[in-house]
């Protein structure tokens, strides 16, 4: 080999000495510091969804204030008009709180629902217990009463009074969410007062009694959540009056009645 070449390569392999990383190239030092950030990130924590700050998600009043919001302004616009802004807004707390607690706003409305599962479970009850036999002559009233009087005790609450005109919008206005909780948490007792009726009427065909109950359901939501009263009546009816219980309760049982030919 020539010296000057003996040369040259001295000269190259001295460069690659001083040269960071053992004389690798540019693009394998990229190629490794890109690989270390990878790395790195598998050890990254993922967000949560919602971020608000430790002050607002330690107050346990809050989570109630978004609760009743919701059902206040569901009850009154319907559900999809009412966005998670204006319930924030009602509520008087930050927009992401809304998501933290409860996630989407389908989530928000099934909560409502959920969290006043109580009543539903009281009619069942009630329901269940009334005697059908032949030795109770007054059993199509008790299954009626036991059907409809905690709704119209809910109605009176000013606690429960918006979630009672909610669940009738629930039932009247079409859209999937809502015909998803009325399923969930009605059906059960549709089929429960279905049952129950079958069992004092024994003589009347099942599908008469279920067009019954759907009679009576749309009584029942009438005068929890109809204003129109008020103006077919120039005012002299009120919305949502209570007091007309014994009314009601009467004349859904002459119904039923009038499908064997009895009187209440």
């Amino acid at each position: 080999m020539r010296r000057s070449n003996v040369c040259r390569i001295e000269r190259k392999s001295n460069r690659d000495e001083r040269m960071p990383d053992g004389g690798k190239s540019p693009m394998a030092r990229i190629s490794k510091k890109a690989s270390g950030t990878a790395a790195s990130k598998k050890n990254v924590s993922p967000a949560r969804r919602s971020s608000v700050p430790a002050t607002e998600t330690g107050r346990v009043d809050r989570r109630q204030d978004i609760l009743r919001s919701a059902e206040w302004l569901f009850s009154k616009h319907g559900y999809h008009p009412v966005t998670v802004r204006d319930i924030a807004a009602h509520a008087g707390v930050p927009l992401a709180l809304v998501g933290y607690y409860f996630g989407k706003k389908h989530e928000l409305l099934k909560t409502i629902f959920e969290h006043r599962k109580s009543y539903i479970i009281d009619r069942i009850a009630r329901m269940r217990q009334v005697d059908c036999s032949t030795n109770n002559p007054r059993a199509v009233e008790d299954i009626v009463r036991a059907w409809a009087e905690p709704v119209l005790q809910l109605r009176v609450n000013p606690d429960g009074q918006p979630f009672s005109v909610l669940v009738a919008r629930s039932i009247w206005e079409p859209g999937e969410e809502a015909r998803h909780v009325v399923t969930t948490y009605y059906d059960e007792l549709a089929a429960v007062f279905i049952e129950t009726m079958c069992k004092a009427l024994p003589n009347v065909h099942r599908d008469k009694v279920v067009w019954g109950y759907e009679f009576s359901l749309g009584a029942l939501l009438m005068l929890i959540a109809d204003e129109r009263v008020e103006r077919l009546s120039q005012h002299g009816a009120k919305s949502g009056d209570v007091a007309q219980t014994e009314l009601l309760v009467e004349f859904l049982t002459a119904g039923f009645l009038s499908a064997v030919g009895q009187r209440a």
